[in-house]
Protein backbone atom coordinates (compact mmCIF):
# COMPACT_ATOMS: atom_id res chain seq x y z
CA UNK A 1 0.00 0.00 0.00
CA UNK A 2 1.23 3.02 -0.46
CA UNK A 3 2.46 5.10 2.39
CA UNK A 4 -0.59 7.71 2.82
CA UNK A 5 -2.67 5.15 2.67
CA UNK A 6 -1.25 2.90 5.54
CA UNK A 7 -0.71 5.93 7.84
CA UNK A 8 -4.69 6.93 7.16
CA UNK A 9 -5.64 3.23 8.32
CA UNK A 10 -4.03 3.07 10.58
CA UNK A 11 -4.79 6.47 12.25
CA UNK A 12 -8.84 5.01 11.96
CA UNK A 13 -7.86 1.79 13.68
CA UNK A 14 -8.35 0.02 10.67
CA UNK A 15 -6.66 -3.28 9.92
CA UNK A 16 -3.53 -3.77 7.23
CA UNK A 17 -0.43 -5.47 6.43
CA UNK A 18 2.10 -3.19 7.50
CA UNK A 19 5.05 -3.30 5.46
CA UNK A 20 7.36 -2.13 8.40
CA UNK A 21 6.17 -5.64 10.28
CA UNK A 22 8.50 -8.56 10.59
CA UNK A 23 7.64 -11.22 7.82
CA UNK A 24 4.76 -12.96 8.20
CA UNK A 25 3.53 -10.84 11.14
CA UNK A 26 -0.13 -9.39 10.18
CA UNK A 27 -0.90 -6.10 12.30
CA UNK A 28 -4.63 -6.44 12.90
CA UNK A 29 -7.61 -5.18 14.61
CA UNK A 30 -11.53 -5.75 14.15
CA UNK A 31 -11.83 -9.15 13.24
CA UNK A 32 -8.62 -10.08 10.67
CA UNK A 33 -8.35 -13.24 12.53
CA UNK A 34 -4.80 -15.47 12.41
CA UNK A 35 -6.89 -18.01 12.00
CA UNK A 36 -8.85 -17.70 8.48
CA UNK A 37 -8.12 -19.93 6.17
CA UNK A 38 -5.53 -19.21 3.50
CA UNK A 39 -4.81 -20.09 -0.05
CA UNK A 40 -2.51 -22.57 -1.20
CA UNK A 41 0.85 -21.33 -2.95
CA UNK A 42 0.05 -22.17 -6.37
CA UNK A 43 -1.07 -19.11 -8.91
CA UNK A 44 -3.52 -16.93 -7.08
CA UNK A 45 -6.11 -14.97 -9.49
CA UNK A 46 -8.31 -11.85 -9.03
CA UNK A 47 -10.64 -12.07 -11.36
CA UNK A 48 -13.81 -10.18 -12.20
CA UNK A 49 -17.09 -13.08 -13.10
CA UNK A 50 -19.73 -10.03 -13.86
CA UNK A 51 -20.11 -6.36 -14.92
CA UNK A 52 -18.25 -3.68 -17.02
CA UNK A 53 -15.16 -5.15 -15.90
CA UNK A 54 -15.91 -8.82 -16.81
CA UNK A 55 -13.23 -11.14 -17.87
CA UNK A 56 -10.60 -8.81 -16.58
CA UNK A 57 -7.82 -10.87 -14.03
CA UNK A 58 -4.67 -9.96 -12.04
CA UNK A 59 -2.24 -12.79 -10.61
CA UNK A 60 -1.40 -11.94 -6.91
CA UNK A 61 2.01 -12.30 -6.41
CA UNK A 62 4.36 -10.48 -4.08
CA UNK A 63 3.85 -6.26 -3.79
CA UNK A 64 0.42 -4.95 -3.79
CA UNK A 65 -2.00 -4.50 -7.03
CA UNK A 66 -3.79 -1.62 -7.53
CA UNK A 67 -6.91 -1.71 -8.79
CA UNK A 68 -8.59 1.82 -10.29
CA UNK A 69 -9.80 4.01 -13.62
CA UNK A 70 -6.16 5.96 -13.37
CA UNK A 71 -3.78 4.56 -15.32
CA UNK A 72 -1.25 4.20 -13.42
CA UNK A 73 -3.01 1.35 -11.42
CA UNK A 74 -2.41 -2.34 -12.09
CA UNK A 75 -5.85 -3.07 -13.27
CA UNK A 76 -7.10 -0.50 -15.72
CA UNK A 77 -10.98 -0.26 -15.12
CA UNK A 78 -13.35 -0.09 -17.09
CA UNK A 79 -16.05 0.47 -14.80
CA UNK A 80 -17.97 3.76 -14.86
CA UNK A 81 -18.34 3.56 -10.68
CA UNK A 82 -14.90 2.80 -9.75
CA UNK A 83 -12.57 5.53 -8.18
CA UNK A 84 -8.93 6.55 -9.50
CA UNK A 85 -7.41 4.59 -7.03
CA UNK A 86 -10.15 2.49 -5.74
CA UNK A 87 -8.86 -0.64 -4.04
CA UNK A 88 -5.58 -1.82 -3.28
CA UNK A 89 -4.80 -6.11 -3.07
CA UNK A 90 -1.67 -7.68 -1.14
CA UNK A 91 -0.96 -11.61 -1.20
CA UNK A 92 0.85 -12.19 1.81
CA UNK A 93 1.48 -15.42 4.14
CA UNK A 94 -1.02 -17.15 2.04
CA UNK A 95 -3.71 -14.34 2.50
CA UNK A 96 -5.19 -11.62 0.26
CA UNK A 97 -5.70 -8.33 2.24
CA UNK A 98 -8.11 -5.89 0.40
CA UNK A 99 -8.21 -2.07 1.38
CA UNK A 100 -10.47 0.30 -0.04
CA UNK A 101 -8.54 3.35 -0.84
CA UNK A 102 -11.17 6.00 -2.79
CA UNK A 103 -14.08 3.61 -3.76
CA UNK A 104 -16.76 1.26 -1.68
CA UNK A 105 -16.55 -2.21 -1.15
CA UNK A 106 -19.29 -4.30 -0.66
CA UNK A 107 -18.17 -8.06 0.22
CA UNK A 108 -21.41 -10.72 -0.43
CA UNK A 109 -22.94 -8.40 0.50
CA UNK A 110 -21.65 -6.34 3.21
CA UNK A 111 -20.10 -3.00 3.31
CA UNK A 112 -16.01 -3.00 4.45
CA UNK A 113 -13.45 -0.98 4.31
CA UNK A 114 -10.86 -3.62 4.50
CA UNK A 115 -11.12 -7.36 5.10
CA UNK A 116 -9.73 -10.78 3.98
CA UNK A 117 -10.83 -12.35 0.79
CA UNK A 118 -11.34 -15.99 0.65
CA UNK A 119 -12.16 -17.99 -2.85
CA UNK A 120 -15.62 -18.03 -3.27
CA UNK A 121 -16.29 -14.94 -1.81
CA UNK A 122 -18.06 -12.42 -3.89
CA UNK A 123 -16.16 -8.39 -3.95
CA UNK A 124 -17.97 -6.06 -5.62
CA UNK A 125 -15.76 -3.36 -6.77
CA UNK A 126 -18.37 -0.41 -8.76
CA UNK A 127 -20.80 -2.30 -10.53
CA UNK A 128 -18.36 -5.38 -10.80
CA UNK A 129 -17.97 -8.96 -9.01
CA UNK A 130 -14.41 -10.11 -8.43
CA UNK A 131 -14.03 -13.70 -7.05
CA UNK A 132 -10.66 -14.58 -5.54
CA UNK A 133 -9.49 -18.07 -7.56
CA UNK A 134 -6.31 -20.35 -6.89
CA UNK A 135 -5.12 -22.31 -9.45
CA UNK A 136 -2.94 -25.47 -9.03
CA UNK A 137 0.62 -25.55 -10.56
CA UNK A 138 0.85 -27.53 -13.87
CA UNK A 139 -1.07 -30.45 -13.03
CA UNK A 140 -4.34 -31.94 -13.94
CA UNK A 141 -6.78 -29.22 -12.78
CA UNK A 142 -4.66 -26.95 -14.86
CA UNK A 143 -4.17 -29.13 -17.74
CA UNK A 144 -8.16 -29.52 -17.77
CA UNK A 145 -8.43 -25.91 -17.65
CA UNK A 146 -6.30 -25.33 -20.73
CA UNK A 147 -8.32 -28.21 -22.39
CA UNK A 148 -11.97 -25.88 -21.72
CA UNK A 149 -9.74 -22.98 -23.08
CA UNK A 150 -9.31 -24.55 -26.07
CA UNK A 151 -12.91 -25.79 -26.56
CA UNK A 152 -14.35 -22.51 -26.11
CA UNK A 153 -12.16 -21.03 -29.00
CA UNK A 154 -13.00 -24.03 -31.17
CA UNK A 155 -16.82 -23.27 -30.34
CA UNK A 156 -16.68 -19.12 -30.95
CA UNK A 157 -17.53 -18.83 -27.19
CA UNK A 158 -16.03 -16.86 -24.24
CA UNK A 159 -14.00 -18.69 -22.05
CA UNK A 160 -15.13 -20.00 -18.49
CA UNK A 161 -14.60 -17.46 -16.04
CA UNK A 162 -15.53 -17.84 -12.34
CA UNK A 163 -16.74 -21.42 -12.85
CA UNK A 164 -16.95 -23.48 -9.68
CA UNK A 165 -18.53 -26.71 -9.46
CA UNK A 166 -18.93 -27.08 -6.18
CA UNK A 167 -20.44 -23.82 -5.26
CA UNK A 168 -22.69 -24.11 -8.15
CA UNK A 169 -24.12 -28.10 -6.64
CA UNK A 170 -23.83 -26.62 -2.82
CA UNK A 171 -27.42 -26.11 -2.25
CA UNK A 172 -28.20 -29.62 -3.81
CA UNK A 173 -28.46 -31.87 -0.92
CA UNK A 174 -30.29 -28.81 1.62
CA UNK A 175 -33.40 -29.69 2.73
CA UNK A 176 -36.50 -28.60 0.94
CA UNK A 177 -40.34 -28.34 1.81
CA UNK A 178 -42.83 -29.26 -0.55
CA UNK A 179 -44.17 -25.76 -0.57
CA UNK A 180 -40.55 -24.31 -1.69
CA UNK A 181 -40.87 -26.63 -4.27
CA UNK A 182 -44.00 -25.88 -5.42
CA UNK A 183 -43.72 -22.37 -5.13
CA UNK A 184 -40.31 -22.66 -7.20
CA UNK A 185 -42.31 -23.91 -9.78
CA UNK A 186 -44.59 -20.94 -9.76
CA UNK A 187 -42.95 -18.32 -12.67
CA UNK A 188 -43.16 -17.51 -16.22
CA UNK A 189 -46.35 -15.87 -15.89
CA UNK A 190 -46.95 -12.14 -16.39
CA UNK A 191 -47.44 -11.75 -12.75
CA UNK A 192 -45.00 -14.44 -11.53
CA UNK A 193 -42.10 -13.71 -14.06
CA UNK A 194 -39.27 -11.18 -11.78
CA UNK A 195 -38.22 -7.87 -13.65
CA UNK A 196 -35.14 -7.22 -15.19
CA UNK A 197 -33.51 -5.47 -12.40
CA UNK A 198 -34.41 -7.85 -10.40
CA UNK A 199 -32.76 -11.02 -11.89
CA UNK A 200 -29.83 -12.65 -9.85
CA UNK A 201 -26.99 -12.65 -12.90
CA UNK A 202 -24.36 -14.74 -10.90
CA UNK A 203 -24.01 -18.30 -11.42
CA UNK A 204 -27.40 -20.38 -10.72
CA UNK A 205 -27.01 -22.91 -7.67
CA UNK A 206 -29.44 -25.56 -9.19
CA UNK A 207 -31.34 -27.92 -6.90
CA UNK A 208 -34.72 -28.72 -7.91
CA UNK A 209 -33.26 -30.86 -11.10
CA UNK A 210 -31.64 -33.55 -8.32
CA UNK A 211 -35.01 -33.96 -6.15
CA UNK A 212 -36.69 -34.71 -9.26
CA UNK A 213 -33.86 -37.44 -10.36
CA UNK A 214 -34.35 -38.97 -6.50
CA UNK A 215 -37.93 -38.96 -7.10
CA UNK A 216 -37.72 -40.42 -10.67
CA UNK A 217 -35.03 -42.76 -9.57
CA UNK A 218 -37.23 -44.15 -6.53
CA UNK A 219 -40.21 -44.84 -8.84
CA UNK A 220 -37.99 -46.44 -11.63
CA UNK A 221 -36.58 -49.07 -8.76
CA UNK A 222 -40.28 -49.53 -7.84
CA UNK A 223 -40.96 -50.86 -10.61
CA UNK A 224 -37.75 -53.11 -11.34
CA UNK A 225 -38.90 -54.79 -8.08
CA UNK A 226 -41.79 -55.13 -8.77
CA UNK A 227 -41.08 -56.93 -12.20
CA UNK A 228 -38.66 -58.88 -11.31
CA UNK A 229 -40.95 -59.99 -7.81
CA UNK A 230 -43.95 -60.46 -9.70
CA UNK A 231 -43.22 -60.96 -13.25
CA UNK A 232 -46.38 -59.06 -14.22
CA UNK A 233 -46.01 -57.69 -18.02
CA UNK A 234 -48.23 -55.03 -17.00
CA UNK A 235 -45.40 -53.40 -15.11
CA UNK A 236 -43.04 -52.97 -18.30
CA UNK A 237 -44.59 -49.96 -19.83
CA UNK A 238 -44.33 -48.09 -16.22
CA UNK A 239 -40.97 -49.60 -15.96
CA UNK A 240 -39.76 -48.63 -19.78
CA UNK A 241 -40.89 -44.98 -19.22
CA UNK A 242 -40.07 -44.06 -15.53
CA UNK A 243 -36.46 -45.63 -16.86
CA UNK A 244 -36.05 -43.79 -19.65
CA UNK A 245 -37.51 -40.28 -18.81
CA UNK A 246 -35.70 -40.33 -15.41
CA UNK A 247 -32.13 -38.73 -17.00
CA UNK A 248 -33.74 -36.75 -19.76
CA UNK A 249 -36.53 -35.24 -17.63
CA UNK A 250 -33.67 -34.35 -14.86
CA UNK A 251 -31.19 -32.63 -16.91
CA UNK A 252 -34.68 -30.50 -18.22
CA UNK A 253 -35.15 -29.83 -15.01
CA UNK A 254 -31.44 -28.23 -14.72
CA UNK A 255 -31.84 -26.04 -17.75
CA UNK A 256 -34.90 -25.05 -16.46
CA UNK A 257 -33.05 -24.11 -13.36
CA UNK A 258 -30.32 -22.38 -15.27
CA UNK A 259 -33.02 -19.93 -17.33
CA UNK A 260 -32.40 -16.85 -13.96
CA UNK A 261 -34.73 -14.82 -15.77
CA UNK A 262 -37.52 -17.13 -14.73
CA UNK A 263 -39.59 -16.15 -17.69
CA UNK A 264 -40.53 -19.40 -18.71
CA UNK A 265 -43.27 -21.28 -17.49
CA UNK A 266 -43.11 -24.94 -16.88
CA UNK A 267 -46.24 -25.60 -19.04
CA UNK A 268 -44.47 -23.91 -21.89
CA UNK A 269 -41.48 -26.35 -20.96
CA UNK A 270 -43.56 -29.82 -20.91
CA UNK A 271 -45.63 -28.16 -24.23
CA UNK A 272 -41.89 -28.24 -26.03
CA UNK A 273 -40.77 -31.54 -24.20
CA UNK A 274 -44.12 -33.24 -25.82
CA UNK A 275 -44.45 -31.58 -29.05
CA UNK A 276 -40.62 -30.74 -30.11
CA UNK A 277 -39.65 -34.32 -28.99
CA UNK A 278 -42.36 -35.98 -31.50
CA UNK A 279 -41.91 -33.28 -34.10
CA UNK A 280 -38.04 -33.76 -34.04
CA UNK A 281 -38.64 -37.37 -34.28
CA UNK A 282 -41.00 -37.33 -37.15
CA UNK A 283 -38.90 -34.57 -38.93
CA UNK A 284 -35.79 -37.24 -38.65
CA UNK A 285 -37.31 -39.86 -39.87
CA UNK A 286 -38.47 -38.15 -43.41
CA UNK A 287 -34.78 -37.44 -43.45
CA UNK A 288 -33.50 -40.64 -42.89
CA UNK A 289 -36.54 -41.92 -45.57
CA UNK A 290 -35.10 -39.07 -47.99
CA UNK A 291 -31.35 -38.99 -47.64
CA UNK A 292 -30.07 -42.78 -47.62
CA UNK A 293 -26.74 -41.41 -46.01
CA UNK A 294 -26.73 -44.58 -44.00
CA UNK A 295 -25.29 -46.30 -47.08
CA UNK A 296 -21.91 -44.84 -47.03
CA UNK A 297 -21.87 -42.59 -43.12
CA UNK A 298 -23.58 -45.84 -41.49
CA UNK A 299 -24.91 -45.01 -37.97
CA UNK A 300 -23.14 -41.94 -38.11
CA UNK A 301 -25.79 -40.49 -40.48
CA UNK A 302 -27.65 -39.88 -37.16
CA UNK A 303 -25.48 -36.86 -36.45
CA UNK A 304 -26.37 -35.10 -39.68
CA UNK A 305 -30.01 -36.14 -40.05
CA UNK A 306 -31.20 -35.58 -36.36
CA UNK A 307 -29.35 -32.97 -34.90
CA UNK A 308 -31.12 -31.40 -38.28
CA UNK A 309 -34.73 -32.65 -37.29
CA UNK A 310 -33.83 -31.13 -33.73
CA UNK A 311 -33.15 -27.76 -35.03
CA UNK A 312 -35.68 -27.50 -37.15
CA UNK A 313 -38.51 -28.02 -34.10
CA UNK A 314 -37.30 -25.01 -32.72
CA UNK A 315 -39.08 -23.48 -34.98
CA UNK A 316 -42.06 -24.08 -33.41
CA UNK A 317 -41.01 -21.27 -30.45
CA UNK A 318 -38.43 -18.80 -32.50
CA UNK A 319 -40.79 -16.48 -33.22
CA UNK A 320 -41.94 -15.64 -29.97
CA UNK A 321 -40.40 -12.30 -29.26
CA UNK A 322 -40.90 -12.11 -25.43
CA UNK A 323 -38.22 -15.11 -25.18
CA UNK A 324 -35.34 -13.01 -26.77
CA UNK A 325 -32.49 -14.23 -24.52
CA UNK A 326 -29.73 -16.78 -25.16
CA UNK A 327 -30.83 -18.89 -22.05
CA UNK A 328 -34.14 -19.34 -23.32
CA UNK A 329 -32.88 -20.48 -26.19
CA UNK A 330 -30.74 -23.16 -24.21
CA UNK A 331 -34.10 -23.69 -22.25
CA UNK A 332 -35.93 -24.34 -25.38
CA UNK A 333 -33.15 -26.34 -27.18
CA UNK A 334 -32.70 -28.88 -23.90
CA UNK A 335 -36.63 -29.21 -23.84
CA UNK A 336 -36.62 -30.66 -27.42
CA UNK A 337 -33.46 -32.64 -26.71
CA UNK A 338 -34.97 -33.86 -24.08
CA UNK A 339 -37.80 -35.30 -25.35
CA UNK A 340 -36.09 -36.89 -28.38
CA UNK A 341 -33.81 -38.62 -25.97
CA UNK A 342 -36.51 -39.85 -23.88
CA UNK A 343 -39.04 -41.07 -27.01
CA UNK A 344 -35.75 -42.64 -28.85
CA UNK A 345 -34.73 -44.74 -25.93
CA UNK A 346 -38.19 -45.62 -24.86
CA UNK A 347 -38.50 -46.93 -28.40
CA UNK A 348 -35.16 -48.99 -27.96
CA UNK A 349 -35.95 -50.07 -24.38
CA UNK A 350 -39.32 -51.71 -25.94
CA UNK A 351 -37.53 -53.25 -28.89
CA UNK A 352 -34.50 -55.13 -26.76
CA UNK A 353 -37.19 -56.31 -24.40
CA UNK A 354 -39.34 -58.00 -27.22
CA UNK A 355 -36.55 -59.55 -28.84
CA UNK A 356 -33.78 -60.35 -26.34
CA UNK A 357 -35.83 -60.40 -22.26
CA UNK A 358 -35.92 -58.15 -19.50
CA UNK A 359 -32.73 -58.34 -18.49
CA UNK A 360 -31.03 -56.59 -22.06
CA UNK A 361 -33.90 -54.27 -21.74
CA UNK A 362 -32.33 -52.98 -18.80
CA UNK A 363 -28.95 -53.14 -19.16
CA UNK A 364 -30.35 -51.08 -22.30
CA UNK A 365 -31.99 -48.40 -20.01
CA UNK A 366 -29.15 -47.73 -17.56
CA UNK A 367 -26.18 -47.88 -20.08
CA UNK A 368 -28.74 -44.82 -22.28
CA UNK A 369 -29.58 -42.89 -18.83
CA UNK A 370 -26.00 -43.05 -17.72
CA UNK A 371 -24.24 -42.01 -21.09
CA UNK A 372 -27.42 -39.23 -21.57
CA UNK A 373 -25.86 -37.03 -18.30
CA UNK A 374 -22.15 -36.92 -20.08
CA UNK A 375 -23.29 -36.18 -23.54
CA UNK A 376 -26.42 -36.67 -26.02
CA UNK A 377 -29.34 -35.23 -27.22
CA UNK A 378 -30.00 -32.86 -24.92
CA UNK A 379 -26.79 -31.16 -24.71
CA UNK A 380 -26.09 -31.28 -28.02
CA UNK A 381 -29.57 -29.68 -29.22
CA UNK A 382 -29.47 -26.67 -25.56
CA UNK A 383 -26.20 -25.67 -27.45
CA UNK A 384 -28.02 -25.13 -30.88
CA UNK A 385 -31.06 -23.74 -29.30
CA UNK A 386 -28.79 -21.12 -27.16
CA UNK A 387 -26.41 -20.37 -30.37
CA UNK A 388 -30.31 -19.67 -32.46
CA UNK A 389 -31.74 -17.15 -30.06
CA UNK A 390 -28.07 -15.56 -29.53
CA UNK A 391 -28.41 -14.34 -32.93
CA UNK A 392 -31.96 -14.24 -32.93
CA UNK A 393 -31.85 -11.50 -30.30
CA UNK A 394 -34.96 -8.79 -30.12
CA UNK A 395 -35.81 -9.39 -34.05
CA UNK A 396 -37.98 -12.01 -35.98
CA UNK A 397 -36.43 -14.84 -37.09
CA UNK A 398 -35.34 -15.10 -40.65
CA UNK A 399 -33.44 -17.90 -42.67
CA UNK A 400 -30.29 -15.60 -43.04
CA UNK A 401 -29.67 -16.24 -39.55
CA UNK A 402 -29.24 -19.97 -39.93
CA UNK A 403 -26.05 -18.84 -42.30
CA UNK A 404 -24.28 -16.38 -39.08
CA UNK A 405 -21.10 -18.19 -38.53
CA UNK A 406 -22.34 -18.03 -34.82
CA UNK A 407 -24.98 -20.58 -35.17
CA UNK A 408 -23.29 -22.57 -38.07
CA UNK A 409 -20.46 -23.22 -35.72
CA UNK A 410 -22.07 -23.92 -32.60
CA UNK A 411 -24.74 -26.74 -35.06
CA UNK A 412 -21.27 -27.90 -36.85
CA UNK A 413 -20.03 -28.79 -33.39
CA UNK A 414 -23.06 -30.58 -32.66
CA UNK A 415 -23.69 -32.52 -35.62
CA UNK A 416 -19.71 -33.21 -35.38
CA UNK A 417 -19.64 -34.43 -31.73
CA UNK A 418 -23.22 -36.69 -32.56
CA UNK A 419 -21.03 -38.38 -35.84
CA UNK A 420 -18.21 -39.01 -33.63
CA UNK A 421 -20.23 -40.72 -30.57
CA UNK A 422 -22.14 -43.10 -33.35
CA UNK A 423 -18.76 -43.33 -35.31
CA UNK A 424 -17.26 -47.21 -35.03
CA UNK A 425 -14.14 -45.57 -32.91
CA UNK A 426 -14.34 -47.77 -29.42
CA UNK A 427 -12.07 -47.08 -26.41
CA UNK A 428 -12.25 -48.76 -23.45
CA UNK A 429 -14.62 -47.42 -20.44
CA UNK A 430 -16.66 -45.40 -22.24
CA UNK A 431 -13.29 -42.76 -22.86
CA UNK A 432 -15.02 -41.64 -26.44
CA UNK A 433 -17.98 -40.86 -24.49
CA UNK A 434 -16.88 -39.30 -21.94
CA UNK A 435 -14.23 -36.95 -23.85
CA UNK A 436 -17.67 -36.15 -26.19
CA UNK A 437 -19.39 -35.14 -23.13
CA UNK A 438 -16.70 -33.25 -21.43
CA UNK A 439 -16.62 -31.01 -24.92
CA UNK A 440 -20.39 -30.58 -24.51
CA UNK A 441 -20.64 -29.95 -21.29
CA UNK A 442 -18.23 -27.29 -21.32
CA UNK A 443 -19.96 -25.69 -24.50
CA UNK A 444 -22.91 -25.53 -21.96
CA UNK A 445 -21.66 -23.68 -19.74
CA UNK A 446 -19.61 -21.32 -21.85
CA UNK A 447 -23.22 -20.68 -23.44
CA UNK A 448 -24.83 -20.22 -20.12
CA UNK A 449 -22.12 -17.82 -19.26
CA UNK A 450 -22.79 -15.65 -21.98
CA UNK A 451 -26.35 -16.05 -21.15
CA UNK A 452 -25.87 -14.46 -17.86
CA UNK A 453 -23.39 -11.88 -19.35
CA UNK A 454 -26.23 -10.61 -21.89
CA UNK A 455 -28.79 -10.42 -19.19
CA UNK A 456 -26.20 -8.11 -17.46
CA UNK A 457 -25.59 -5.82 -20.52
CA UNK A 458 -29.84 -5.53 -20.75
CA UNK A 459 -29.97 -4.57 -17.01
CA UNK A 460 -27.39 -1.75 -17.38
CA UNK A 461 -28.67 -0.42 -20.35
CA UNK A 462 -31.91 -0.45 -18.24
CA UNK A 463 -30.49 1.28 -15.73
CA UNK A 464 -28.70 3.93 -18.00
CA UNK A 465 -32.06 4.70 -19.43
CA UNK A 466 -33.62 5.25 -16.49
CA UNK A 467 -30.78 7.21 -15.09
CA UNK A 468 -30.48 9.50 -18.26
CA UNK A 469 -33.99 9.90 -19.18
CA UNK A 470 -34.32 11.47 -22.72
CA UNK A 471 -33.91 15.43 -22.79
CA UNK A 472 -37.19 17.32 -23.77
CA UNK A 473 -36.57 18.40 -27.42
CA UNK A 474 -38.40 22.15 -26.70
CA UNK A 475 -35.82 22.54 -24.24
CA UNK A 476 -32.59 25.13 -25.68
CA UNK A 477 -29.23 23.95 -23.94
CA UNK A 478 -27.71 26.66 -22.81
Amino acid sequence: MTRSVRQSLKQEGKVVYASSAPTGVLQRKQGWSMSQPTVSPSEVLFICISGPDLGKRVSLRDGEVVIGRSSLCDVLSDDPEVAERHVTLLLKEGRVACCSVEGALFLDGHRVTDTVVIPKQQLRIGRSLWQLMVQDSPGTSRWIGDLSDRISSVAGVEKLQGFDARDMFSEVLRSRTDDEIEEYFTVGTPSTTPALEAVNTAWPKPWVFFKTFTLSAVAYLGFVFAYHEFQNANLVPGLIMTGTFLIPVSLLIFFYEMNVLRNVSLYQVVKLFLFGGITSLILSLFLFRWAHLDSWLGAMDAGLIEETGKAAALFLVVNKLKYRYTLNGLLFGAAIGAGFSAFESAGYALRLGMQSGPDAMLDNITLRGVLSMVGGHILWTAMVGAALWRVRGDRSFSIEMLRDPRFLRIFGLAVGLHMLWNSPLALPFYFKQLVLGFVSWVVNLAMIQAGLQEVRERQQAQASRVSDPPRDPRLRSV
